[in-house]
């Protein structure tokens, strides 16, 4: 018969022959290695994870899941909170600042002012040293007096003393020399003379005392 006929059947086939025996499982190739021939190398196992291995794989997990929305609502309350605490904070240092910048523009005007009226008391310590001697300037002289002493006073309030060094140690601080003189009374390095007495504000030097140093 004819192997292209329809009918036919091979002999060979299992599906043909009865007394071929079927096998359910496939035959496993046994490979013969020749002599001369190098080993080749097995395939690694699959490495098992160890247990410190174990945490780090968990973590991936975790970062892996979803968030919930519950969540993000609280993360981002977080994070209003921390942007109001901020904004709290820039706030309360922009007042410092502003508070301190009209502070220091205050004190800076009010010494301004001052030292526009302290050319007053020169003037009146100048009458006083200039007065005579006699019964009508002696009137003119304590009306004088009396006036300095109550523009002192005044001065006074606002936090104003006056630098009158005659016969302490010369001080650069608050002192100016504008000059040297011998003065056997006076020891050396210290004032002879004040020309023009100095003032203070508050522990604050508004214009020094000039005077003249002992030699």
């Amino acid at each position: 018969m004819s192997p292209f006929d329809p009918y036919y059947r091979n002999p060979l086939d299992p599906r043909n022959n009865p007394y071929i025996i079927r096998r359910s499982r496939p035959v496993k190739r046994i490979k013969v290695r020749r002599a001369g021939e190098p080993a080749q190398e097995e395939a690694p196992a699959p490495e098992i994870p160890q247990e410190d291995e174990q945490p780090a794989m968990n973590q991936q997990q975790e970062r892996t899941q979803p968030i919930s929305t519950d969540q993000i609502d609280q993360q981002q309350e977080v994070n209003w909170q921390e942007q109001f605490a901020r904004l709290q904070a820039d706030l309360e240092n922009t007042k410092k600042r502003i508070e301190k910048r009209y502070t220091q523009r205050h004190d800076d005007l009010r010494v301004r002012m001052l030292q526009d009226f302290l050319p007053l008391a020169d003037h009146l310590e100048a009458a006083l040293a200039h007065s005579g001697g006699g019964a009508r300037d002696d009137a003119l002289r304590q009306g004088v007096e009396l006036t300095l002493k109550a523009f002192l006073d005044t001065l006074g309030k606002y936090g104003v003393q006056v630098i009158d060094p005659a016969g302490e140690e010369f001080n650069p601080e608050l002192h100016e020399a504008v000059g040297v003189v011998d003065d056997p009374e006076t020891p050396s390095g210290h004032v002879a003379k004040v020309m023009q007495r100095g003032y203070t504000i508050d522990g604050r030097v508004i214009r020094p005392a000039r005077v003249l140093v002992a030699a």
